[in-house]
């Protein structure tokens, strides 16, 4: 080929690329019409009427909220209020203040929306003109109304911004709080088997691991419901009446699962009607709330419409191990909790903290006298695990509040067959609460519980040293050979429980425990 046939085909490729981009040849490049919108219309005078009535009505409710919040919020930033709380007073404080805040939204909003509604009356017709006025003075009355309770809220708030000329505000407070808690800590912290003197709203836990369970619990709390059928006795019982029970649908349940002398197939029962029986071992009355044809029970299943009250629903069941899936009155727990102390009901600052452990359950051996069950046939010691949880009040840096923690303890059962010995010892780890370190950590040193309690063990948490209490827990002592000269002998504790206090680098914890063997 030629040079020139070579450049020839040179060009006619660049024209076609010429083309391609819409150059050259005087090729005319196409492209999209922009996109047309439409402006939404202006709202009428009728509307514009309506959005005012409407911003007045919520302005002036949104007046009356704020108003309420605020007087019940500002007084509940102390102690006493907080339940030693830190968090929960900085919660309230700036709850005053959102009030404040949210309330100057309302009227901003309804001021907006009447301004609307007086700038339509300009050309508005006779009849818009009417509903325009009547809407503007309805705004202005939820306005008016809505300002003099904004000025009620602001003396709240200043309450919580103020404490004399001093500045404070929520994280003030809530030091204020914490300064208060540990200010009990330094007074007195008092131990106490004796629930009677818990005050209302104290901290009172029952069982150890939730083992020991309520009725609610082992029939799902979310499943539980309030009705208002009158009143069950011990026998499971119902009188008609207002007051409320607790009841859980039985829908699906077996005879197995529920027991009731009239629930077998083909059993339809009118609304209303009740039997005592039992759900899972747990004494109460079988109760038919109706349905579009009652209460009916096919091929051994009770359909919807059944429901179930327990003739004790404070009471703690345990696992019967006779017979899976039902439930028997626990004998074999313990109770334990906290609270604070105040001089009088009018005192807003603790004046010290109160322990409490105690046997949870009627009958329950405390008195496990010097644990006669070791050593061992060869004269070595016995070991057993406990565990379990604590609830108490701890103070962190600057906060303060509720813990819970989990509980490791060892019991060892030794010494002689003649003069037998037991020691216990511990730990208490994995903290949790806004007023407590998650890496804290209590050594429980070592306490000789030769007469089934202690009063005096020591606790190590990094700080100044601290105290422990314990106390076994568990059945009866049995007749271990027959002669009637011979002392029953005690058996290995359930569990034990009591309390403690301990101090850290950057804290303090004071609380109480209860365990059950592993």
């Amino acid at each position: 080929m030629s040079s020139r046939l070579k450049l020839a085909g040179i060009v006619l490729l660049g024209s076609f690329a010429l083309a391609a981009c819409g150059g050259g040849g005087g090729g005319t490049a196409t492209t999209e019409p922009p996109p047309t919108t439409t402006e939404p219309p202006a709202p009428t005078a009728a509307e514009l009427a309506l959005e005012a009535r409407e911003a007045g009505e919520a302005v002036a409710m949104a007046g009356a909220n704020a108003m309420k919040n605020a007087a019940k919020y500002v007084a509940m930033v102390d102690a006493r209020s907080a339940k030693g709380s830190s968090m929960t007073a900085s919660d309230n404080a700036q709850m005053v203040l959102d009030a404040e805040s949210d309330l100057m939204t309302a009227i901003s909003d309804a001021k907006a929306a009447r301004d609307k509604a007086m700038a339509a009356k300009d050309g508005a017709s006779e009849d818009d003109m009417a509903s325009l006025d009547s809407a503007i003075e309805a705004a202005d009355a939820g306005i008016k109304a809505a300002e003099a309770n904004l000025r009620t809220v602001q003396t709240h708030v200043r309450t919580i911004n103020f404490l004399g000329t001093t500045a404070r505000g929520p994280a003030k407070i809530a030091e204020e709080v914490s300064a208060a808690v540990k200010a009990a800590f330094a007074s007195t912290i008092t131990r106490t088997d004796d629930a009677a003197s818990a005050p209302m709203g104290a901290i009172m836990n029952d069982g150890a691991k939730i083992e020991a369970m309520t009725w609610a619990m082992i029939a799902g709390e979310d499943n539980v419901m309030k009705k208002r059928l009158g009143t069950i006795d011990t026998t499971g019982a119902l009188t008609p009446g207002n007051a409320e029970v607790s009841v859980a649908s039985l829908e699906g349940m077996t005879a197995t699962d529920v027991t009731a002398t009239t629930l077998t197939d083909g059993t339809i029962d009118a609304d209303g009607g009740t039997t005592p029986g039992s759900y899972k071992g747990i004494l109460g009355a079988v109760v038919c709330l109706g349905g579009s044809d009652g209460c009916k029970v096919t091929d051994g299943k009770l359909g919807a419409g059944w429901y179930f009250s327990p003739a004790a629903p404070t009471t703690l069941y345990d696992a019967d191990p006779a017979n899976a899936g039902m439930y028997k009155v626990a004998t074999l727990y313990a109770r334990y909790g906290y609270w604070l102390n105040y001089a009088d009901a009018a005192a807003t600052t603790p004046n010290g903290i109160t322990l409490y452990s105690a046997a949870g359950a009627t009958g329950t051996n405390t008195t496990i006298g010097n644990l006669n069950i070791g050593p061992d046939e060869n004269g070595k010691e016995v070991t057993a695990r406990y565990g379990g949880s604590a609830v108490g009040i701890s103070v962190w840096d600057k906060r303060s509040g509720e813990f819970t923690a989990n509980v490791n303890l060892t019991a060892k059962f030794g010494g002689t067959a003649a003069t037998p010995a037991a020691m216990l010892s511990g730990y208490i780890s994995g903290f949790s609460g806004h007023g407590a370190n998650p890496a804290w950590r209590v050594t429980l040193t070592e306490a000789a519980i030769t007469t089934g309690s202690f009063a005096d063990g020591a606790t190590a948490g990094g700080g100044a040293g601290g105290t422990w209490t314990g106390t076994a827990y568990g059945p009866a002592p049995v007749d271990h050979d027959g002669a009637a000269a011979t002392a029953n002998q005690n058996q290995r504790p359930e569990g034990f429980f009591g309390t403690f206090n301990a101090n850290f680098a950057d804290g303090m914890a004071a609380g109480a425990y209860a365990t059950r063997a592993d």
